[in-house]
């Protein structure tokens, strides 16, 4: 994504709209590739339904930690769900991070912009 150089004017309100519509968007969509990527791990190597894979994925995404991976699971799952673990959490963070870029550039660009100097 391109911003605006401190030497140019504030970007208008529906640039800045657009900008974090784009930064939702890629969010959204990294979000929901990371929730497929949980659901067909505990699909496949918990043998879980797809509701209840739905549920474990989630509630690691969101941090909330899992629900079904116990001492009785297999180690194959046990070892899915510490990378999914960490994986969720580089998810948030990069969405957080995503969400956050054209807020914060604007309220530093808005600090930042050259005044005109004066003859």
């Amino acid at each position: 994504m391109i911003w605006e150089h401190k030497t140019e004017p504030l970007a208008p309100t529906h640039v800045f709209a657009s900008r974090f519509l784009a930064q939702f968007l890629i969010a959204l969509a990294l979000v929901a590739v990371g929730l497929a990527i949980g659901m067909l791990g505990y699909t496949i190597l918990g043998k879980l339904p797809i509701i209840d894979a739905f549920l474990e994925s989630s509630m690691l995404l969101s941090g909330a930690g899992p629900l079904y991976t116990e001492r009785t699971s297999s180690n194959a799952l046990k070892i899915f769900s510490s990378f999914y673990s960490l994986f969720s959490t580089l998810v948030v963070v990069v969405s957080v991070g995503l969400l956050a870029s054209p807020v914060v550039h604007r309220m530093f660009h808005a600090v930042h912009i050259e005044k005109k100097k004066r003859p």
